[in-house]
C-alpha cells in the first residue's frame, strides 16, 4: 500500500498514457469509419435509388367516357305509357282485351297450332296379266286441288308420262320385287316395291288460332287467305327453318307488311 501511495500519480499518468496510445492506435479506423459513412449518406442523397413508376390507373376515366358514349336515350315509346295511353279492344266474346304490349291483338297475336307435311307419294299397285305395271301419284303439295287426287296410271317398261319413267323392272316381270322410277322434275332416281312406296315432302300445311276473335283455320297452305283483326292477310310462305321449328309468314292485304308466326312441333 505504501508503493501505491507513493508512486499512484505515476500509475495513473501511466494509465492516461496507455488510454491516450489506445486511442492513437483507434482513431485512424474511428475516422476511416466516419468518412466512409458520410461518402455513403452523400451517395445516397445524390443517387437515391428510384423506385419504378406502377401502371397509372385510368379505369376510372374510361369507364366514365364509355358511359358516355353508351349513353341510353330516354325511350318514351312502348312499353313505356307516359305519352302512350294503354287502349282496351273488345273481343269477340264482348270482354275486354288490354292491349299493353301491342301483340295482344293483330297478326302478331296469331298462333300457329301444328304444321302438317304435304307429300308426294308413289305407289306400285299391281300388275296386269299383260305385264303393264299400275302406279299411282298422289300429290298433296299441289296448288290446283283437282290435281291433289291419287293418279292411278298403266306404265310399260321405258314409258315416260308427264310425272316418271319406269326404267327397270327388277324380279320375275310378272311379280317383280322392285320398279326403278326416274322422276322428270327432279332426275332422281326412287325405288317403289307393293308393300314400300315412295315419298317426299313438296311443301307444308299450317293450322292457325286467332284467340281474340276465337278465329280457327285447319290446313292453311301458301297463298290461302285468312281474315282477323279486320283486315285479309295471305300466307306466303311455310317453311323449315330448323329441326321440328317452322315459320308461317302472312302479309296484310291492307299494308302489305309481313308477320312471322314461328311453331315448334316439339312443344
Amino acid at each position: 500500500m505504501d508503493f501505491i501511495k507513493k508512486h499512484y500519480e505515476k500509475l495513473l499518468l501511466g494509465v492516461v498514457l496507455l488510454s491516450l496510445a489506445v486511442a492513437v492506435v483507434f482513431l485512424p479506423f474511428y475516422i476511416n469509419g466516419q468518412k466512409q459513412d458520410l461518402i455513403d449518406k452523400r451517395t445516397g442523397k445524390l443517387n437515391p435509388t428510384v423506385k419504378a413508376l406502377t401502371n397509372l390507373d385510368e379505369s376510372r376515366y374510361t369507364d366514365a367516357y364509355q358511359r358516355l358514349e353508351k349513353s341510353v336515350p330516354l325511350n318514351l315509346s312502348k312499353p313505356h305509357h307516359l305519352f302512350n295511353p294503354v287502349p282496351w279492344q273488345k273481343k269477340a266474346d264482348a270482354t275486354l282485351i288490354k292491349v299493353q304490349e301491342g301483340n295482344e291483338v293483330g297478326a302478331e297475336a296469331l298462333q300457329a297450332t301444328k304444321v302438317n307435311p304435304l307429300y308426294t307419294t308413289i305407289r306400285f299397285e299391281s300388275v296386269s296379266p299383260s305385264t303393264n305395271y299400275f302406279i299411282s301419284v298422289t300429290r298433296d303439295a299441289d296448288p290446283n286441288p283437282k290435281l291433289r287426287r291419287k293418279k292411278e296410271v298403266a306404265y310399260n317398261l321405258g314409258e315416260k308420262r308427264d310425272f316418271l319413267q319406269l326404267m327397270e323392272v327388277k324380279g320375275v316381270p310378272e311379280k317383280p320385287e322392285l320398279l326403278i322410277l326416274l322422276l322428270n322434275d327432279t332426275s332422281a332416281t326412287v325405288s317403289v316395291s307393293i308393300d314400300r312406296p315412295y315419298q317426299r315432302v313438296d311443301g307444308y300445311s299450317a293450322d292457325l288460332r286467332y284467340d281474340p276473335e276465337k278465329g280457327i283455320w285447319l290446313g292453311r297452305r301458301v297463298n290461302d287467305k285468312i281474315n282477323f283483326a279486320g283486315d285479309e292477310f295471305s300466307v306466303v310462305s311455310i317453311n323449315l327453318i330448323a329441326t321440328n321449328q317452322f315459320e308461317v309468314i302472312l302479309s296484310a292485304k291492307s299494308t302489305g307488311k309481313k308477320t312471322t308466326v314461328r311453331y315448334n312441333s316439339e312443344m
